[in-house]
């Protein structure tokens, strides 16, 4: 995949974070007591059409400062496997998170399958989507 439609894909995906009701704008004085409506785990009731389910959660209530290169990073990453992935850009400092017992940005597969870093996804991911039968 080119560096451009790298760019593209990840412009549509800001701009799909930027309409969230959990962002709050670019500001570095970003409030921590931001209410998330991301309350519900709407993941375990949809159908994921047979593709691999990948939420990110960044800190939507913290300046894009904070998470955007991390952003950045990992859609890198999934670029290339768009067409098998259903990813949901999450709010770290939400109810769910703290469920999943999720302290840093991540990227949660299926639910289960936590990574830190694009680095350890990279490796991670075609062995997840050949596992899954999509590649």
């Amino acid at each position: 995949m080119s560096d451009d439609e790298i760019d593209k894909t990840i412009e549509e995906v800001m701009k799909e974070i930027r309409a969230s009701p959990d962002y709050s704008g670019h500001s570095c004085s970003a409030h921590s007591d931001t209410q998330c409506s991301q309350n519900k785990c709407s993941s375990d009731n949809e159908e994921n059409n047979g593709k691999l389910k990948v939420d990110i959660y960044v800190p939507l209530d913290a300046c894009t400062c904070e998470w955007d290169k991390f952003m950045n990073r990992v859609f890198v990453e999934l670029t290339p496997y768009i067409k098998h992935i259903d990813y949901d850009t999450k709010n770290l400092n939400s109810v769910e998170a703290r469920n999943l017992n999720l302290h840093n940005k991540c990227i949660v597969v299926d639910g289960e399958k936590k990574f830190s870093s694009s680095f350890t996804l990279k490796r991670e991911l075609p062995r997840l989507l050949k596992a899954k039968g999509l590649i």
